[in-house]
């Protein structure tokens, strides 16, 4: 009996260590961003449920992850478009593997009314915060040319999105371009919303990005993550002021404050089956002719007009892999 027991503790020290590896996704967020689900799911329980240990890595920003991504310090990451395309181009071997939401006004151009903005064409001449080479720079840009101006006749502020209140209420810029809750804030200092991703004709949102490895070698922990996501989802549709309190909770809002954020943000969370068609990631095998791989392949451009990257990528397909949620769509119909 006591050699048995010696096998057996024996066994265990060296079998768990690489199952709990095997069963362990480590995963980027952004603490300045919102992520309903995200937060959702870890505190329900839902990715216990599925028999995996989601561990959580903060960064204060997408291209923040893209480091530790190359490294392989995590697995997978929430972030936008803007640091996907920019790894991507740089050779990372990550791709996306589904939206985590599509935006429609949560990037705002904002301006201070005692500054004598009303519009658009208010911004000549005054100082406005964006952070370059992201989202909000390309929203400033959009609406700078859709007003007949250019980056120059302005004084742009490079700041990152928590800085911007603080800046604008000090009245160190008179305008800026960001997303909730920041955004938010300097509304609720007297800032008046000029322009939004809707109204300057673009679109936005949050990519799940993960290392092409994960999908490759660690397939089975990646479908629970997804299992677990899909469960989010539906419980989001169902009940979504129980889901949403988890996240205001985290950013220290009332119920109230976070549903008007929310209201504010006019966000969609796409199902997968939504991912699959032409207006999200594509059916598979055409997912070149995308909204979001054309809207893509429009930041790439923009990122090497801006300097932020050498070149645009010449094969642009392996950026999204959708097998891992048409996967679990099929085993849901018993395929």
């Amino acid at each position: 009996m006591r050699i048995f027991l010696l096998l057996l503790t024996l066994f265990s020290i060296l079998v768990s260590p690489a199952s709990a590896q095997q069963k362990q996704l480590r995963v980027g967020y952004q603490t300045g961003e919102i992520n309903v689900l995200l937060t959702y799911a870890v505190n329900a329980g839902l990715f216990e449920k599925q028999k995996i240990e989601v561990k959580l890595v903060p960064f204060p920003a997408g291209p923040a992850m893209l480091p530790a991504l190359a490294s392989k310090e995590i697995d997978m990451a929430w972030m936008g478009e803007f640091p996907s395309v920019t790894g991507y181009a740089n050779g990372m071997p990550i791709e996306i593997l589904m939206m985590e939401r599509l935006d429609y006004t949560n990037i705002r151009v904002i301006g201070n009314p005692t500054s004598g903005i009303s519009n658009v064409a208010d911004l000549k001449g005054k100082k406005v915060g964006a952070s370059v080479g992201s989202s909000s720079h390309y929203h400033l840009l959009r609406a700078l040319t859709q007003a007949g101006f250019k980056q120059s006749d302005i004084t742009m502020v490079n700041l990152a999105p928590s800085t911007m209140p603080p800046a604008y209420m000090a009245g160190q810029i008179d305008a800026a371009v960001t997303w909730e809750p920041n955004v938010g804030l300097m509304e609720k200092a007297g800032a008046r919303s000029i322009a939004t991703t809707r109204s300057l004709g673009m679109i936005t949102g949050g990519v799940w990005v993960g290392q092409q490895e994960l999908s490759r070698k660690n397939g089975e922990v990646l479908q629970s993550f997804l299992r677990a996501w899909r469960q989010a989802q539906r419980d989001y549709i169902a009940n979504p002021k129980t889901i949403r309190q988890y996240e205001a909770k985290r950013i220290g809002q009332s119920p109230e404050e976070f549903d008007a954020l929310i209201a504010r943000q006019s966000a969609s969370n796409p199902s997968f089956e939504e991912q699959l068609t032409a207006d999200f990631m594509g059916a598979p095998g055409k997912e070149l002719d995308s909204r979001i791989m054309k809207h893509l392949q429009g930041i790439g451009a923009f990122l090497v007009s801006e300097q932020r990257i050498k070149e645009a990528p010449k094969d642009w397909i392996p950026l999204f892999n959708t097998a891992p949620i048409q996967k679990i769509i099929a085993s849901e119909k018993g395929k």
